[in-house]
Parts: C-alpha cells; sequence; structure tokens
C-alpha cells in the first residue's frame, strides 16, 4: 500500500491508483468516540488498529540533529517533517491495512490539542518495509527509502478523516513500516492521541474484500 505519511511501498500492493488519496470525508457527530455504545467509529475499532508504535522529526536545517521519540507530530513549512512507524505482527498477514490520518476540529478534542496555521498541503513518502526510525534518525540519517516516489502534495485540514491507502498487509507482516510527513506552507503540531476523539496517523486493520473508499 502507499503511504499517505507512501507507506504504502512498505504496506503491500495498493488497491486503488498509485498515488490517488483513497478518500475524504467529513466525520460526524456519531463518530467522535470509540465506544460502540456511544457511536464507535469502524475506523478505530477497539483492538483492530495500530497506533504509531515510535514517532520522530528530522529537520533540513539541522540534518544532523537527532530528535529521539516523540509524542507529538510536527511539521513546519519546507524544515522539520515527522516521522510515523508501524510495528505490523505477523498474524495480521492476512488482513487489510488501512492507512488513515484522523484530523478532528479542535472544539472535539478533550486530551490533546494542535496548532495548525498555513494553507494545508502536506507531503507523504514511504520508507522501505523493515527499516524504521530509532534515536539515531536525523535528516541526514534516515531509514531506507521505499520504491515509490513521493505521494503528490495533498490538502488536509480539520474535521475529516483522511483514508490515504488500502492494501494486503502481507507484506510488511512481522516487521515496521514507517513514512515521513512534510510540508511547504503549514505549520502544525499535534499531540498524537487515541482517547475519546481520536487525532493522527492510525493503521486499521479489516479482513475480506476492502470496502469501497466512500464507505470505508
Amino acid at each position: 500500500m502507499h503511504f499517505l505519511f507512501c507507506l504504502v511501498a512498505s504496506l503491500g500492493v495498493a488497491t486503488a491508483a498509485p498515488f490517488e488519496l483513497v478518500s475524504k470525508r467529513p466525520l460526524g457527530d456519531h463518530e467522535w468516540t470509540r465506544h460502540k455504545k456511544n457511536g464507535c467509529p469502524a475506523y478505530l475499532e477497539e483492538g483492530q488498529y495500530e497506533f504509531p508504535h515510535y514517532i520522530t522529526q528530522i529537520s533540513r536545517s539541522e540534518p544532523n540533529r537527532a530528535f529521539g521519540p516523540q509524542f507529538n507530530g510536527r511539521i513546519t513549512p519546507n524544515d522539520v517533517s515527522s516521522i510515523f512507524s508501524f510495528d505490523i505482527p505477523a498474524d495480521r498477514a492476512n488482513a487489510n491495512c488501512t492507512l488513515e490520518f484522523l484530523f478532528p476540529s479542535r472544539d472535539k478534542l478533550k486530551t490533546s490539542d494542535y496548532t495548525y496555521e498555513g494553507a494545508g498541503t502536506f507531503f507523504f513518502t514511504g520508507y522501505l518495509a523493515g527499516s524504521c526510525p530509532n534515536a539515531s534518525t536525523t535528516f541526514n540519517n534516515q531509514p531506507t527509502p521505499g520504491i515509490f516516489p513521493p505521494f503528490p502534495p495533498i490538502h488536509m485540514e480539520p474535521g475529516y478523516a483522511y483514508t490515504i491507502d488500502v492494501g494486503p498487509c502481507m507484506f510488511a507482516a512481522g516487521t515496521c513500516v514507517a513514512g515521513v510527513t512534510s510540508s511547504n506552507d503549514t505549520n502544525f503540531e499535534f499531540f498524537q492521541d487515541m482517547d475519546d476523539c481520536p487525532i493522527g496517523m492510525y493503521n486499521a486493520y479489516s479482513y475480506g474484500l476492502p470496502c469501497d473508499p466512500e464507505h470505508c
């Protein structure tokens, strides 16, 4: 699959056309909590998604700086980018992997927050499966590039769930996959959080044929 953040190359063969944003849909009021009794959104079904296992930043202006593990995603125009890494268990080889960025409006958040300023243009590039960030990752020492070129820029704004790609997990099962997110016009920092109103990058699992994008 391609990464949002072109993890595509790492997660498997995409069901969408190459470099195509699978879907963008508004989040309804019934979708803001994960608990089924309150209207659990399907994209964060309990036990069927991965939270990033490692988040870090790299800086073009400080190419040898190692940021180490972080709790926040942080992006600045033409400088700081964020890397998100997921561990895909071996027993998920028969699942579909759906890469999504969940971007709620600020008034829906209870345990997180974000700053967002700019035109909202973002770029996503995937690394090779099995090559993921660590404490020594820097702009000059990034994971191995993936086999696909960067995703074309996409526009992201608050209030939407962005399905970046859907593909088989089998190519990444038992290893890690990671990708980097950058921007040329936007300052964006957020606390990656999966509480009542989740925000950030997630990898969700499903089984059988992937659903139509408008229903994912």
